[in-house]
């Protein structure tokens, strides 16, 4: 991952792999990962700051047009030390949080 960490992806499907990942570790990419040298789109389960399921797509580029709108303005009073970028295409990804106000 960009951010740093280490995700598995399940391959109990070999026809959909699938990648759960916090959606802040995906700002930045354009489109989902592809396997079997491109030919597999792998499917994403984007998960909220706290591991549970926020969207599934194997559109990453639909999604952060279409769907990333709503999950931003859901979240983003939840988890307000997560970034929420208007533009994850060109957002840092990231697994950490800001640090909290003393």
């Amino acid at each position: 991952m960009p951010s740093g960490s280490r995700v598995r992806v399940d391959y109990a499907d070999p026809a959909a792999p699938v990648l759960a990942v916090k959606l802040q570790e995906t700002f930045g990419w354009a489109d989902a990962p592809r396997v079997a040298g491109g030919r597999v789109p792998v499917l994403l389960h984007l998960l909220s700051p706290a591991g549970r399921p926020v969207a599934v797509t194997a559109d990453l580029a639909s999604f952060w047009r279409t769907g990333y709108p709503q999950v931003r303005a859901e979240l983003r009073g939840r988890y307000p030390r997560h970034p929420w970028p208007e533009d994850p295409t060109t957002a840092e990804p990231t697994r950490r949080a800001a640090p909290r106000r003393r």
